[in-house]
């Protein structure tokens, strides 16, 4: 796919130019296959941000500092870094990626609201602000819980890449959402090793006719149409075995249509299909070493509802942004009693529904750690159901049983192929 560059300003310092060109270098080989867009000055509210990588992960906030050594600091406070020569006061990192994090996530709210509605505010909260020093530089653990602020890094060469192996975005941007995301930011394409501005190709000024691919199969459908017409006006015996011939094959066609309509035209999981889901479940459990699930009518009726809602309201969430609607505050609506427990997996393609849906997003649960722990947990009843390309599966648990992990939204492209 490649490497693409955008600046808001050009680089101005040398360090800049080298750190860009160190982590140039490191992601090239990893990401071979995908796209990535490196961001580089880009002025928001309160500060310009030094580097944004841009990945179908989502943004990656980088804030370059030209320091080697150790570094000390914490929420509060100063922070310096101990080098060779001493200890170096710095402001507080921690303060500044957040207040950079904060202007970058209220610049890109109304991109994504006009151009990737799919990608729910919370979800968008979830962007990364890492600092990113020279090659040797450590951050002693004992200083910010980064298990709690899972948003902020101190990283380097060494480190980066294994950082962003587990990304917390939870959503996949399209090559099409990231145009317009650089396009909302007014961002300029340039080349990195010259500094030169990236010009979009020019349109043809004298366009050739050229028949499309559809429009050889319209004009061929056209010809053959016209001599049908043709051979019944001018041959009467002919005629009447084709009008015999389409009446049989539309009583055929008509039969099979009743038959198979339903698969043809439906929108979302049936209960046989989320019964078919729960025994594909339950083939990867017992190779776990886990019990089997029953299938629960009730969890079908919820997952069913949890589908249509994110549906409705275009969102990859376990509770409703606009409404505050959820699993556990409908339960009771479905017959679960209070006591009993639900956890929930979400999932969402760009596909809408078809056939298998309900095997995919299981594949794509079971290949994530936090929802295949779920899937795998002591559930005594379950089910899944889909609507529209957005899948819940919901179990009934043990009031110590897990709470949800990510969901998991993915491209049709990337979409396993149904079982």
């Amino acid at each position: 796919m490649g490497i693409r560059y955008f600046q808001g300003e050009k680089i101005r310092y040398e360090h800049e130019y080298q750190q860009i060109r160190e982590i140039v270098e490191l992601l090239r080989p990893e990401f071979e296959k995908e796209p990535v867009y490196v961001l580089t000055n880009i002025l928001v509210a309160n500060k310009q941000i030094d580097c944004v990588l841009l990945t179908r992960s989502g943004p990656l906030i980088l804030e370059l500092k030209a320091f080697s050594g150790e570094v000390h600091g914490h929420e509060n406070g100063g922070w310096e870094v101990v080098t060779r020569d001493g200890p170096i006061p710095i402001p507080n990192l921690f303060t500044q990626a957040k207040t950079q994090r904060q202007d970058f996530i209220d610049r890109l709210i109304p991109i994504y609201r006009e151009h990737l509605p799919h990608i729910s505010q919370n979800s968008l909260r979830k962007i990364g602000a890492w600092v990113y020093f020279s090659q040797g530089s450590t951050y002693p653990d004992g200083q910010i819980d980064l298990r709690r602020v899972k948003w902020f890094r101190v990283v380097t060469a060494d480190t980066l890449l294994d950082a962003m192996r587990f990304p917390e975005s939870g959503y996949s941007l399209r090559i099409q959402d990231m145009d317009a995301i650089v396009a909302g930011l007014h961002l300029q394409e340039y080349a990195f090793g010259t500094d030169q501005p990236v010009s979009p190709a020019p349109l043809d000024r004298e366009p050739r006719f050229r028949v499309s691919r559809r429009g050889v199969v319209a004009i061929s459908l056209i010809a053959v149409i016209l001599c049908v017409m043709a051979i019944l006006l001018l041959v009467p015996d002919v005629r009447e075995a084709i009008v015999s011939g389409t009446n049989n094959i539309v009583l055929l066609l008509g039969g099979l249509l009743s038959e198979g309509s339903r698969d043809l035209i439906k929108s979302g999981s049936t209960p046989d299909d989320s019964r078919d889901g729960v025994m594909y479940l339950n083939r990867i459990r017992i190779a776990a070493g886990v019990a089997p699930v029953s299938f629960d009518e009730r969890a079908y009726q919820v997952a069913l509802w949890r589908a249509g809602d994110m549906a409705e309201f275009r969102y990859l969430d376990y509770i409703n942004p606009v409404t505050g609607s959820s699993a556990h505050l409908v339960k009771s609506a479905y017959g679960f009693l209070p006591e009993e427990n639900l956890i929930e997996a979400a999932y969402g393609q760009w596909s809408g529904y078809r056939l298998g849906i309900e095997h995919q997003a299981i594949d794509a649960w079971v290949s994530d750690h936090g929802n295949r722990a779920l899937l795998l947990s002591n559930v005594s009843g379950g089910a899944i159901a889909c609507t529209h390309g957005y899948c819940s599966f919901i179990g009934v648990a043990p009031a110590e049983a897990p709470g949800p992990a990510e969901p998991i939204l993915v491209e049709e492209d990337d979409s396993a192929a149904p079982r």
